[in-house]
């Protein structure tokens, strides 16, 4: 598990430099404190997997609805509507989490969730 996330911070690393070179913002999940903040979970391997596809989950469904707003010319608001989307979303990931984290795993997910949320515009 440490191996993974070691290998996730280093790719971050990287991945970040390189977008920051050429210009781009760099993805909330990616962002250096955020992949700290998932160390800290001290996820096992049997959950890394169900993390892994809650997170991926709640980014593509932010980004599905991001485009469905964008094909209706629907931008009155934007901010507040995506906003409101990704709160549901988190929520939904919420739920998923507390599945297969421990009580002791909850309050590092929590403090997750929160910096990945500061990252989120």
């Amino acid at each position: 598990m440490k191996r993974l996330f070691l290998a996730l911070i280093m790719a971050g690393t990287a991945l970040t430099s390189s977008l920051a070179l050429a210009g781009q913002a760099t993805p909330a999940f990616m962002q250096p404190e955020v992949l700290k903040a998932a160390l800290a979970i001290q996820l096992t391997e049997e959950q890394e997997p169900q993390f892994q596809s809650s997170i991926t989950e709640l980014f593509n469904e932010r980004m599905k609805y991001f485009n469905k707003l964008m094909r209706g010319h629907n931008v009155t608001n934007m901010e507040r509507k995506m906003r409101g989307k990704t709160n549901r979303l988190i929520k939904t990931m919420d739920k998923q989490m507390a599945e297969f984290l421990t009580d002791e795993q909850m309050p590092a997910y929590e403090n997750y969730r929160d910096t990945l949320r500061s990252y989120m515009r």
